[in-house]
């Protein structure tokens, strides 16, 4: 099993095959070159979810009986990546709970009772087995996972996380033992792991088994994309994208959730959809052409951003931004560089982080940089490693995560930016600011990014940059308007140089009429 791993980290993230088997393929391990920067933000800390991870009984029993010293010594090489088994066994007992409280509410039905219910959900769909289906979705075969294990994993690790979204929204539904909500941190834990792309499951798998169970316990929703997006609304790095797009999606007529590839699929939709419906609206606004059929940019799927990068959209789409190839329109000066000429910086509220604008200022200001704010915490590294990585992988994807991180890191190079932007309530630093600084610096390190969809905002915020009247006047201010001291000694010095030349004048004229 060990081997299969190393084969699969390996190997590189796309295969080359056909159209259909390439779109269905969208959870991927993570390739080397991405981990390196940082391997922890890629790896579990207290579950496994999907067969990435997978341990089977026999896996287990022999791990159990291996010499102790053998297992230190494995362990004290890999680090985290070589968790034991003991660290994730804490979330399988509450796995088992979680399963048993589904298959009690069920009317005592079993488990195998419960695995025939999903997979003849499934079938009636004809869309293949369940079980190929769902091997399907994963990037690398799972040839060490029986058929058996591999259902069952699905089943169990699908009951798992509704009951926890559930739970989340629900206080009434949690045991007085749980030990996720009796712990305060357990439940962040538990999203930096089921955020992870490695630790996806496919999205039918879990929608299948919450549209059984959906009438059982009175849910507010029948949607599971608002519950999940509800309970991630807690994490502060997600909290405003997730609650503007639940809302969102709450109003809109035509939506379709089993659409969604996997919950990390769904949060980035939450960031990148918003601003493509504002992009849209905004072109209409202007009398231009729009899209055809609005509501097929509410749908938070991989197929609006195939049709974003498809040759036949290309004319039709204007509303998203266009990608730039250019290197040089990747570049723009650091926010201390920019406020020393005279451009400021406004936190505004925004349906998505990413809906970033730049408003030309008149004669006595350059312009303002409206950028929506973004809390950045301990798990947003984990989040957008994750998301960038997901947009490097699969094929259906544009690279609107990785700009953004591409423009966040060229506002901040040193400490003095961070503190500005946290200054002027751009940034929600939780980190410290040397933290908070090297956080977009290492993000998309070692990987290419020839299409950028700032260019255009880059480009008219330099233009602007270059403007050398504006930096005098910046200048100006810092100098001599920073305090009202420094105001009053130049209004004096304005008042005495006014009657020095007064005087100067007078004696001048007074020699002339000598």
């Amino acid at each position: 099993m060990a081997a299969n791993h190393r084969s699969g980290r390996d190997q590189t993230a796309i295969d080359i095959g056909d159209d259909c088997k390439k779109c269905k393929k969208c959870i991927f391990r993570v390739p080397k070159v991405l981990r390196r920067q940082n391997p922890e933000a890629y790896t579990p800390d207290v579950v496994l979810v999907g067969p990435f991870h997978f341990r089977g009984k026999r896996v287990k029993e022999e791990a159990g009986k291996e010499d102790k010293k053998v297992k230190e010594g494995k362990e004290a090489k890999e680090g985290k990546e070589g968790k034991g088994e003991e660290d994730f066994q804490l979330m399988e007992r509450v796995k088992e709970s979680y399963v048993k409280e589904i298959l009690s509410d069920m009317k005592n039905i079993t488990l195998k009772e419960l695995t025939a219910e999903v997979i003849k959900l499934s079938d009636q769909k004809n869309e293949g087995g369940f079980e190929q289906r769902a091997r399907d979705f994963y990037a690398e075969p799972l040839d060490h996972i029986s058929s058996k294990d591999f259902i069952e994993m699905m089943i169990v690790d699908g009951c798992f996380l509704i009951q926890l979204f559930r739970k989340c929204n629900d206080p009434k539904l949690r045991a007085f033992d749980d030990p996720i909500f009796n712990m305060d941190c357990m439940f962040h834990f538990l999203c930096h792991d089921i955020l992870l792309l490695e630790n996806q499951l496919p999205w039918f798998v879990i929608h299948s088994l919450y549209g059984l169970t959906v009438d059982i316990y009175h849910d507010e929703t029948s949607l599971l994309s608002i519950l999940i997006l509800k309970a991630f609304s807690i994490l502060p790095s997600l909290k405003q994208c997730c609650s503007t797009y639940n809302t969102h999606l709450s109003k809109i007529k035509c939506h379709c959730d089993a659409d969604v590839l996997h919950i990390l699929d769904l949060v980035r939709a939450s960031i990148v959809i918003p601003l493509r419906t504002i992009e849209e609206r905004a072109h209409k606004a202007a009398g231009k052409e729009g899209i055809s059929n609005p509501e097929e940019h509410q749908v938070h799927t991989a197929k609006a951003d195939q049709r974003q990068i498809s040759p036949e959209s290309k004319s039709d789409n204007k509303a998203v931004r266009k990608a730039i190839c250019d290197p040089d329109q990747h570049q723009m000066h650091t926010a201390t560089a920019l406020s020393k000429a005279d451009i400021k910086f406004q936190p505004v509220i925004k349906e998505s982080i990413m809906d970033i604008r730049f408003e030309e200022g008149g004669c006595r200001r350059n312009g303002i940089l409206k950028i929506p704010q973004l809390n950045v915490g301990m798990s947003s590294e984990t989040l957008f490693r994750n998301l960038i990585a997901i947009e490097q992988c699969y094929h259906g994807y544009s690279n609107e995560i990785t700009s953004y991180a591409i423009l966040m890191d060229n506002l901040i190079s040193s400490k003095e930016d961070m503190e500005l932007l946290c200054k002027e309530k751009v940034i929600g630093n939780w980190l410290s600011d040397e933290d908070g600084c090297k956080f977009f610096s290492n993000l998309y390190k070692d990987i290419p990014h020839n299409k950028f969809y700032y260019g255009a905002l880059c480009k008219q915020v330099n233009d602007r940059y270059k403007l050398r009247r504006y930096t005098w006047l910046a200048s100006l201010k810092s100098d001599k308007f920073s305090n009202p001291w420094k105001i009053l000694a130049l209004v004096i010095g304005i008042i005495v140089l006014m009657l020095s030349i007064w005087s100067q004048t007078n004696n001048i004229r007074t020699f002339l009429q000598k």
